[in-house]
């Protein structure tokens, strides 16, 4: 089974229009990319992938310092997976099992990727199959796209316009839902996401809030003292020990 992993950087704009006999699911890394795939104009970013099918023409426009995890793979690849319905899709949220594997991707790097590829590249195609079916219709994207990126600047607003409903309407949804409003699951969600990085890895508390989306180290120190009843430097020297 023909399957290749890279990490690739493009440049700012490429105004060429391309087509190639292999599927191709472009994954952000870092940054977006304003992508046309048969006349179908999207931007892609971290809680978003595109996937252009054998033939199709398209072109694309990125910033300069953007990054992106590419999977070429031959047009047999889903059928073989049981995922044909992937390959009706130009745009395909990522779910944060998938942010998980393409945070992966990116720290083994382009040299082992290619030892990794067959292993790698069906986990991640297979995690792209959103497992929330349990969720009202209006509300699977944006439940999928604020999860795979919840350090994004994620308003009310973008949140209802994800969602396609009114903020009275997503307000409803939530209560019904999660019993509790969408900024404070949303707070939850990033709690999640600041204390993952607290204990898998050495950044600082400060990059930690802010890749989880709070405005500064003291906010997300307020949010999980609020919250979790700590604060991030505890937090971190607890679980160390417990580790």
């Amino acid at each position: 089974m023909f399957l290749s992993l890279e990490v690739r950087s493009y440049e700012r704009e490429d105004r060429h229009h391309h087509h190639h006999e292999h599927a191709q699911l472009v994954l952000p890394i870092r940054g977006e990319m304003k992508i046309d795939v048969n006349g179908c104009g999207g931007c892609i970013d971290q809680s978003l992938a595109a996937l252009v099918t054998p033939g199709s023409i398209h072109s694309q426009q990125t910033n300069l310092d953007s990054r992106f995890l590419v999977l070429d793979c031959a047009p047999t690849t889903f059928e073989t997976l049981q995922i044909e319905h992937l390959a009706q899709k130009i745009y395909v949220p990522i779910s944060p099992a998938t942010r998980r594997l393409i945070e992966f991707a990116e720290l083994i790097g382009n040299a082992q990727l290619s030892i990794a590829a067959s292993q790698l590249g069906p986990l991640l195609l297979s995690s792209l199959n959103p497992g929330i079916s349990r969720f009202p219709d209006p509300m699977k994207q944006l439940i999928a796209r604020v999860q795979a990126d919840p350090g994004a600047n994620w308003s009310n607003e973008s949140m209802a316009q994800v969602a396609k409903m009114s903020m009275s309407q997503m307000h409803q949804r939530f209560r019904l839902m999660f019993e509790m409003s969408p900024q404070v699951w949303l707070t939850d969600l990033r709690l999640q996401e600041a204390q993952r990085w607290l204990r898998g890895t050495s950044l600082t508390i400060s990059e930690i809030a802010l890749r989880a989306g709070f405005s500064d180290q003291a906010s997300l120190t307020r949010a999980m003292q609020r919250v979790r009843a700590t604060t991030p430097a505890v937090y971190r020297k607890t679980q160390k020990q417990s580790g």
